[in-house]
């Protein structure tokens, strides 16, 4: 049973109980402390006499008076503390004592001193100063080492003793005792009034107060409002009662308040359009409002208590009805459900919200709030159609108010410019804007929109992430039933691929896709307009040919893609040589045009050419290695030149040959007599191949004689042609044209085959002797073609055993430009028995490095040394170089144009292998050369 006592004696009994726990509490914990400060002051007391004993006794002994150590030790005994006093000498006998009984003792014999001896040995070997406390006696010996004389001894021998101090506190303690005894008894009785004081206080001052409050509090919770006295004091009581009286008044208010709330949920029960229906646990009505019971086809609340309160409910609805209540009643959680049901051949559809009712934390039960969907369900399904249409779409979707403030955004919007639906709602739209289009362009907008409802154009935006992209907008103004706009929609594409792809196509349409330059289509739209504005203007234009030098070459020896290379640096070269208002173009292969408008000199064209090609002369690094190109380039003026954009770019072109032919690597204004020269260059390509097709050449022979024995020891193949005119043209003329055009190669394999028809012909009659060889000369173009040694084997297989009178002439430029890929074709050529003999040697390279790395069998030199024999030690010298080095190498030489006897006694005197000129015969056909080679002479 749980004891219950009144206020006013609760905390006087507390303080009670309180005061005797803990002032035995207190001496429990106090006594100890008390004693051992008061043993601290007994050391400290022990000391100071033992300190002063020590010094008198050391005096006295120093003068021999035993008695009066005795006498002074007894006087110490007057002492109230001091209770003895002795010393001890080495064998542990009294020496001296406050008590004369005890001298002459040993100290074991002493049962009042309860000392161990070893403690007294112990402080005089140790001659330390020790306490020892004997607390059933209360007394604390204290221990100090002493130097005494030695008992009977006549010469003052000194032995080591031990004095000993007894003090004892038995009545200082019986003393405090007594005063903690009368301390606890004052104090116990001090606690006890003070208890009767606070009963009578809290009696007085509390207690009633505290009833009065007690006893209103209860009138309150009988509903008795206004029953509530605050008025009890002004303290802390006063306070309280004061807060009790603002709380009731609060929940006097509250309870008006939950009244007047419960009024009002009956008008919103009677009221709502929604079925509202509580039942309780056991599915038995609660409520109900009048929507549910017309819904239910009941006329009164008192009807849902029968067995057929639910029979004008659909099957479907009473069904879902009880599957919502116990999803309610066994999750105790919030439940939804929608149901679509046919009613007279019509569709209805319910949804409803059914949730728990609690009390005290108990369900008791469901509330379910029914609303009748029929007719909201087309609205709702166009809706969500509209809404899947919105997310899904492609199209940023963007919707404001009339104040144009962002409202929505879909998800296409965020993924096109960055921005979150977050980040722009409550913005405007020009958050987008890129700032591309003048404020006009936004007037006119506008304009639009206010007049028509309606605008759409393409607009350039600027992304979060500050991107600018173009966009193809819609933005149409949302109307109400009054025709007034609450508001826009914006639907845009981002068109940014589709420019992308008109770009492409553009690009692909008018730029070279390699150089990124303009094409020829470009060309000819550019040069028309320039020429154009030229004559508005009465300007002049120039129109600049360029032909990269030796491009083919590099492109042949290392391989297309350093050639592509090549052609996109030098295409960057040539754009940062000219004008931002001048156009560069790839004219295709290794040619380009440059538009040069608005030039009033010919120089001013001429400095931009010049620049071009400085440019181009340097080097290019590719594989690294350095590669050196040039350029020749042509230029033609308009209107001076041609007065069509046809026509300027074939004068170019024909200036740009012109340079080409002067040796290339420069530039060349377009001349009328040099077009006429080109002219007669493209007519000869067309007389070539149809001479070419019509057998027309002729080969001729000249002979090679051997300085020994002046006789004929081989031929070389010259090619002869006479036009359909009668003309005899030189080779100097064909030759290159030839070479230039590539008809070089069927007219090479048509002297093949000539050659070798003849000279297997000559070897059958027995005119060629076994060591004579018939040489062909094979041009650079030739040499490069990939085509050579299978057409060379072809023609070969056609008449076995005459490799061995057939040797093959190529010149030292046509090799050194392209050795590394010349070596193999030659090698291969070698392989199959035909010699090989480099011609014109001096006149190009003339390195000692590739000549040792050639497969080549005879050497001969250029006919400009042997011309100058006669009148120039030096070429002597050089000659004299280059047979002694040809025969240190393994090769015969052959001097060419040797025309006087003096030349033909100093080769001689060189010792030079072979002859070669009109000294000896000039080249001769066929029927001719068959005389020279019957008789072995040609002189």
């Amino acid at each position: 049973m749980r004891l219950s006592l009144p206020l006013r004696f609760s905390i006087p009994v507390i303080i009670v109980l309180v005061t005797a726990l803990i002032i035995p509490s207190c001496l429990f914990f106090v006594a100890p402390i008390i004693e051992r400060q008061h043993q601290t002051l007994l050391q400290n007391e022990a000391q100071n006499v033992t300190k002063r004993l020590k010094g008198t006794l050391t005096y006295l002994l120093e003068r021999g008076d035993a008695n009066g150590v005795n006498r002074e030790f007894r006087q110490n005994l007057q002492s109230e503390q001091v209770s003895k006093v002795l010393v001890v000498d080495s064998a542990n006998q009294i020496r001296f004592s406050s008590h004369s009984e005890d001298l002459g003792k040993t100290v074991s014999r002493r049962v009042d001193v309860h000392l161990d001896l070893n403690t007294i040995i112990q402080v005089r070997e140790r001659r330390l100063h020790q306490h020892a406390y004997f607390d059933k006696e209360n007394v604390l010996y204290s221990l100090i080492p002493i130097t005494i004389p030695v008992f009977g001894s006549q010469q003052q021998e000194l032995e080591q003793g031990v004095m000993i101090l007894a003090l004892s506190d038995k009545e200082v303690n019986e003393a405090i005792s007594k005063q903690l005894t009368v301390l606890v008894t004052a104090l116990s009785i001090a606690m006890l009034f003070l208890a009767l004081i606070l009963m009578f206080a809290i009696n007085r001052m509390v207690t009633s107060r505290v009833q009065r409050l007690v006893s209103a509090s209860r009138s309150f919770s009988q509903g008795q409002m206004t029953a509530f006295d605050d008025q009890i004091g002004n303290d802390e009581l006063g306070a309280l009662g004061s807060a009790f009286s603002e709380m009731a008044k609060q929940i006097s208010s509250i309870h008006a308040q939950l009244e007047a709330n419960v009024d009002l949920l009956d008008e919103l029960l009677e009221n709502s359009p929604s079925m509202i229906v509580i039942r309780d646990a056991e599915g038995q009505y609660l409520r109900a409002n009048p929507a549910y019971l017309k819904f239910a086809g009941l006329a009164s609340v008192d009807e849902l208590q029968g067995d057929d309160s639910e029979k004008g409910l659909p099957a479907d609805v009473i069904r879902a009805s009880r599957d919502g209540d116990t999803q309610v009643i066994q999750s105790k959680q919030h439940y939804s459900w929608e149901l679509t049901y046919e009613c007279d051949r019509q569709y209805k559809s319910l949804y409803s919200e059914c949730f728990p009712l609690f009390d005290d934390g108990q369900l008791y039960a469901v509330c379910t709030i029914t609303t009748d969907m029929s007719d909201r369900a087309e609205k709702d399904k166009a809706l969500r159609l509209a809404q899947y249409i919105f997310e899904t779409t492609n199209d940023g979707i963007i919707v404001t108010d009339k104040h144009n403030r962002i409202v929505e955004a879909n998800s296409a919007f965020e993924r096109v410019t960055g921005y979150s639906k977050e980040e722009v709602i409550g913005q405007a739209p020009n958050i987008l804007n890129s700032h591309k289009q003048p404020t006009s362009f936004y007037e006119a907008m506008w304009k639009e929109l206010e007049e028509r409802g309606l605008w759409s154009g393409e607009i350039w935006n600027r992304k979060k992430d500050g991107q600018i992209y173009p966009e193809w907008l819609t933005v149409k103004a949302i109307k109400d039933e009054q025709d007034s706009v609450t508001g826009y929609f914006g639907v845009f594409t981002d068109i940014s691929e589709q420019k992308k792809t008109e770009a492409s196509l553009r690009n692909l349409a008018y730029y070279d896709s390699l150089t990124n330059l303009a094409n020829r289509t470009f060309c000819k739209e550019r040069l028309a307009h320039d020429m154009e504005l030229s004559n508005r203007h009465k300007e002049s234009l120039a129109l600049v040919f360029i032909d990269l030098d030796f491009f083919k070459h590099v492109n042949d020896s290392m391989g297309h893609e350093y050639g592509d290379q090549l052609l996109v640096e030098a295409a960057n070269r040539i754009r940062e040589k000219v004008r931002s208002s001048d156009t560069v173009v790839r004219w295709g292969g290794d040619e380009f045009i440059l538009i040069l408008p608005g030039i009033f000199q010919a120089n001013m064209a001429l400095v931009i050419a010049n620049n071009v090609l400085e440019e181009l002369k340097r080097p290019f690094r590719l594989k690294n290695s350095d590669v050196f190109i040039g350029a020749s380039i042509g230029i033609a003026m308009y209107p001076h030149d041609a007065d069509s954009a046809e026509t300027l770019i074939q004068h170019a072109d024909a200036a740009m040959y012109s340079a080409k032919n002067r040796g290339r690597d420069q530039v060349c204004f377009f001349d009328s007599e040099l077009n006429r020269k080109n002219l007669q260059q493209i007519q000869m390509k067309s007389d070539i191949r149809a001479a070419i097709d019509a057998e027309s050449f002729e080969i001729y022979y000249q002979a090679k004689v051997c300085l020994t024995s002046r006789k004929v020891i081989g031929l070389e193949a010259l090619l002869r042609w006479t036009n359909f005119d009668g003309n005899s043209i030189s080779p100097a003329e064909f030759i290159p044209v030839a070479e230039d055009s590539g008809l070089i190669l069927p007219l090479g394999n048509w002297i093949f085959a000539t050659v070798f028809k003849q000279v297997d012909l000559w070897v059958k009659q027995g005119l060629l002797q076994e060591g004579e060889r018939v040489s062909i000369n094979l041009s650079p173009r030739q040499l490069a073609s990939p085509d050579l040694v299978a057409e060379l084997s072809k023609q070969l297989d056609q008449y076995p055993l005459i490799e061995a009178y057939l040797s093959i002439e190529i010149t030292e430029t046509a090799v050194i430009e392209n050795i590394d890929r010349v070596l193999p074709v030659l090698e291969a050529i070698r392989a199959k028995g035909v010699a090989i003999e480099l011609d014109d040697f001096g006149s190009g390279y003339s390195s000692l490095n590739y000549l040792r790395r050639l497969p080549v069998d005879v050497l001969k030199v250029d006919k400009a040394f042997t011309a100058e024999l006669g009148c120039n030690k030096s070429e002597k010298a050089i000659m004299a170089t280059i047979i002694s080095m040809a025969h240190t190498l393994g090769m015969k030489v052959v001097a060419e144009g040797v025309e006087t006897d003096e030349q033909l006694a100093i080769l001689t005197e060189l010792k030079c292998d072979t002859a070669q000129g009109f000294y000896f015969s000039k080249p001769v056909p066929v029927t001719e050369t068959e005389a020279i080679l019957e008789t072995g002479l040609c002189r």
